[in-house]
């Protein structure tokens, strides 16, 4: 099986319009508005010759909390896709996804490393994995101020 791997904006082509974008994310705040603590939903979805992908991510916004959650759809070949519909129902999963975490009070979380799911036909991996931005941002300074390089706090998905 290929290595699983969430591309980089600059690999992929977007799926949407900026405008197609803002209005999904629009429609996730307002849906989940009565659980959102001064948080909003964040979206990138796209594709290349291998495989679509899709990230929604609850981030505070005092930028200390992030939460993304990517899924990958890995393209077999010969397969002709919709990257639209692939996306928005990766997109269903993740919204039903985020009711129950809301509803179990933030205490369930999808698995760090890649999981197959299967979601009306469509079979895709996902992951997720909680970030503390702030935390990161001090452990990077305290390094830096007692000599021990510039370090890059990278994504988990920056893999290629």
């Amino acid at each position: 099986m290929k290595k699983l791997s969430f591309l980089p904006q600059n690999k992929i082509e977007n799926i949407w319009s900026q405008e197609e974008y803002l209005n999904i994310v629009k429609i996730l705040n307002k849906k989940h508005a009565a659980y959102l603590e001064n948080e909003e939903f964040e979206i990138e979805a796209g594709f290349s010759n291998e495989q679509v992908q899709v990230k929604v991510s609850l981030r505070k916004n005092d930028n200390s909390v992030l939460y993304p959650i990517e899924c990958l759809y890995v393209k077999e070949f010969g397969d002709k896709i919709n990257y639209s519909n692939i996306a928005i129902n990766m997109i269903d999963y993740l919204d039903l996804y985020w009711a129950d975490y809301f509803i179990e009070e933030r205490d369930i979380f999808v698995p760090l490393d890649w999981s197959k799911h299967e979601f009306e036909g469509t079979h895709f991996y996902l992951r997720g994995f909680v970030r503390n931005i702030q935390l990161e941002e001090q452990a990077e300074s305290f390094l830096a101020q007692h000599g021990f390089g510039d370090y890059d706090i990278q994504f988990i998905s920056s893999e290629t």
